[in-house]
């Protein structure tokens, strides 16, 4: 014990003394007696010898009450040490996505379970205690995610319904709480107000989360931060981890009746007066014996159904055990007549089932582009006039989305008059290069190397590498065998190697012409065409070393190419290598098979229209689940060089976007909520009032992966999920009744030691009573 308020031993000790002096006068003889009795009196001799007696012991009493007041003035006190404990804090995450509004039974979300069982198991203690008890349990701090993770205070505040689930916007706030630092936590013990440690987390979710690749989640290994207190021996948490992890899973175990539309594929654009099909994608759940309805509609009117039944659908992947729950997939084939121009939506709709509890991916959409047949302007070139020249024009004639010139370079006789040599075809190739950009395709017939100019091969390759034009390739003049493909550019657009003795005709291996898959792919020509497999043979004519990497061969006459195709630059270059393509034509079959080649080809090679020659547009996905579409520009003058500055117009779902420059020429924009599979744009530029070109696009894109394409509780990922986190899954219905307790209330971030008064113990006072 000390004497907090102690004057000193000097004053101390005077001020003792003084009072004891004080006392002594106080209890002289005469005085003493002078208060009890009068003098003379009988008693008077009795007193004063009673007296003498006893006043020792009344002085003692007397000084003993004086020390007790001194001491009491003096402030006599004692050290107290006192525990410092900091009510700790439970992060509760609750999804808030879509998939977490299905209504499983009783129309009760899964939210409303999540909610009611962190109401009823973890018991959350809001109201304030009263002083001197101990909290019942941990703070708990109210969060909801979805797309990022928002704060809500409590539970009633949750917004509802995101478009998707990030898990990591989640994860991310627990690493920023699991390591800031509580230095002020002391300081705020000893105000009597709570620091809140954050102790471990509670995250409510179904597992549908945009990312489920585990190797993208981190490790979670919380620390303390520096000058956070650790617990003290006795207080760790339940785990004896620092910050604790616990994913409970929402939703049923078994799984839904469901019916899918997985995806819907279409051409992204057709010409008018042609039938194209219609791919429907469907996955279904869940099943009983009831025949699952899929409609497809054009701009919201029902144009066909099918109808497939359970035992006609084929067992996809599961995830259970159960036959009768295993989902079942199917592709469901239409056929559309494009009948009317413009842009038309077409929807793939399931008919809800009995007590479905997902029709929101019941429908998904896409766009066809219904146009007219495309204009090509072509220029057919070439120094020879014989059967092949002739049949190869006629085939382009019959064709209606050509527009032919022809240059026939071929007569020799200088006394005709320049109006006959016209009439004749006497027509010379262009030297200049504007001139040959005014095409989309070149076709370049039998032709003497040494009669083009350094101009017009320059102008050649210009016109494929920058313009973008096609330029298909035709056997080489008789009799000069390949002296064309001698010149170093020209050589540089072959889509093979040719040796130079190789312009022998191959007439011993002459056969039927037969599509490879690329071939097939391209669509040049149907495989189960007629006319593919007549009566004609023919042979390569050429002997072809090799093809090059990027080149790609659409057909072969006993493994020999006669059709290889390869890009160069922006544009595309094609060689025919037959030999007498003549035999391909029937005048009875309009044309017959060389007509459906040439017109096949020259659709394939034609991609870059004149007017689109200064815009390239390309189109693809923010992420493959995204709906966000990211749109790219090239932008280039009349002499193809990239344009800075330009004014670039971008037209799509019925909206105009100016796309902003990213770097010399190169112009982007996005767009989201683009789920439709296809899409269809138009960029236009412009720059100081010159109209640079125009480019439209029709694409397909990747089906959308949206939040309700699957609404099974996923346990496994979640499972997974904890384990990669250091932490533990509990489903929803596994809680126990005192989960509460996985978390401690409190925790000892230190001790204080304080002065205080040794008065409050009365005990003291009986010794000096």
């Amino acid at each position: 014990m000390i004497f907090v308020d102690y004057p000193g031993h000097f004053v101390a000790g005077l001020l003792l003394a003084a009072f004891a002096v004080l006392i002594v006068f106080a209890f002289r003889g005469t005085a003493i007696l002078a208060v009890f009795s009068r003098a003379g009196s009988p008693c008077h001799e009795v007193l004063k010898a009673k007296l003498k007696r006893q006043r020792l012991l009344l002085m003692l009493l007397q000084y003993a009450a004086v020390m007790v007041l001194l001491l009491v003035v003096w402030n006599p006190s004692r050290s107290k040490e006192r525990e410092i404990f900091s009510r700790n804090s439970v992060l509760a995450l609750f999804d808030t996505s879509q998939s977490m509004s299905i209504a499983e039974d009783a129309q009760k979300t899964r939210l409303d379970k999540a909610i009611t069982a962190f109401t009823e198991r973890f018991c959350p203690s809001e109201q304030p205690r009263s002083a001197g008890t101990q909290p019942q349990g941990p703070q708990y701090r109210i969060f909801g995610f979805d797309r990022q993770t928002y704060y809500s205070g409590s539970v009633g505040l949750l917004r509802r319904w995101g478009s998707q689930t990030d898990l990591h916007s989640a994860f991310a706030l627990l690493n920023k709480y699991s390591d800031r630092k509580a230095d002020s936590a002391e300081a705020a013990a000893k105000a009597g107000t709570d620091a809140n440690m954050v102790a471990g987390a509670v995250i409510f979710t179904d597992g549908q989360a945009a990312d489920k690749n585990i190797e993208t989640y981190p490790p979670f290994s919380p620390r303390l931060s520096a000058g956070v207190p650790r617990p003290v021996a006795g207080a760790k948490l339940s785990n004896g981890k620092d910050f604790q992890i616990v994913l409970i899973g929402v939703g049923s175990r078994q799984p839904q009746r469901d019916i899918a539309i997985r995806s819907i594929t279409a051409p992204s654009r057709v010409a008018i007066d042609t039938a194209y099909n219609v791919q429907v994608a469907i996955s279904a759940r869940a099943l009983k014996d009831e025949p699952v309805t899929i409609e497809l509609l054009q701009d919201d009117r029902i144009i066909d159904s099918n109808q497939l039944y359970p035992h006609k659908l084929s067992p996809g992947k599961s995830r259970y055990s159960q036959s009768r729950f295993e989902p079942y997939e199917a592709i469901v084939e239409f056929t559309v007549g494009a009948d009317t121009l413009g842009s038309h939506t077409l929807s793939a709709r399931a008919k809800p089932l009995e007590k479905e509890v997902n029709p929101a991916n019941n429908q998904r959409s896409t766009v066809v582009e219904v146009t007219e047949e495309q204009q090509l302007k072509v220029l057919f070139y070439c120094q020879v006039a014989n059967f092949n020249v002739g049949k190869i024009r006629q085939a382009l004639a019959r064709d209606d989305k050509i527009q032919l010139d022809l240059g026939l370079d071929a007569i020799k006789n200088p006394a005709l008059s320049q109006d006959a040599m016209q009439t004749c075809g006497y027509t010379k190739l262009p030297d200049r290069r504007e001139e040959l950009y005014k095409y989309d395709i070149i076709i370049l017939g039998p032709c003497n190397a040494g009669s083009l100019t350094d101009a017009q091969v320059d102008g050649l390759y210009s016109f494929v590498v920058d313009r973008g034009g096609g330029l298909i390739l035709l056997p080489a003049r008789a009799g000069s065998g390949g002296q064309i493909w001698t010149n170093d550019k020209i050589q540089s657009l072959m889509p093979v190697i040719i040796p130079d003795s190789s312009g022998l005709s191959q007439t011993d291996n002459s056969g039927h012409i037969e599509l490879t898959f690329e071939g097939i792919d391209s669509k040049i020509i149907s495989q189960t065409d007629p006319d593919l497999i007549g009566d004609a043979l023919i042979s390569a004519y050429c002997r072809i070393t090799d093809t090059k990497p990027a080149a790609s061969t659409l057909a072969t006459v006993r493994d020999t190419p006669v059709i290889c195709v390869h890009r160069v630059g922006r544009g595309r270059v094609c060689l025919i290598n037959i030999s007498q393509p003549f035999l391909l034509y029937r005048q009875d079959r309009d044309g017959g098979l060389l007509q459906k080649l040439m017109s096949g080809l020259t659709s394939y090679v034609g991609r870059v229209a004149n007017v689109e020659a200064g815009v390239e547009l390309f189109a693809q996905r923010v992420g493959e689940e995204s709906d966000k579409v990211r749109f790219s520009a090239y932008v280039c003058d009349k002499s193809f060089a990239p344009v800075s500055g330009a004014n670039v117009l971008l037209n799509v779902k019925g909206q105009a976007l100016s796309m902003n420059q990213a770097s010399p020429g190169y112009y982007a924009a996005e767009i989201e909520n683009a789920g439709d599979q296809s899409i269809v744009a138009t960029a236009q530029a412009e720059i100081n009032g010159v109209f640079l070109g125009e480019k439209t696009i029709a694409v397909n894109l990747p089906p959308v992966q949206t939040e309700m394409a699957e609404i099974e509780l996923d346990e496994e990922f979640l499972v997974a999920l904890a384990k990669r986190l250091n932490g533990k899954y509990v489903h929803v219905e596994d809680l126990a009744k005192d989960s509460a307790q996985m978390f401690q209330a409190q925790v000892q971030i230190g001790s204080e030691t304080r002065m205080t008064s040794a008065w409050p113990t009365w005990l003291l006072l009986l010794p000096l009573s």
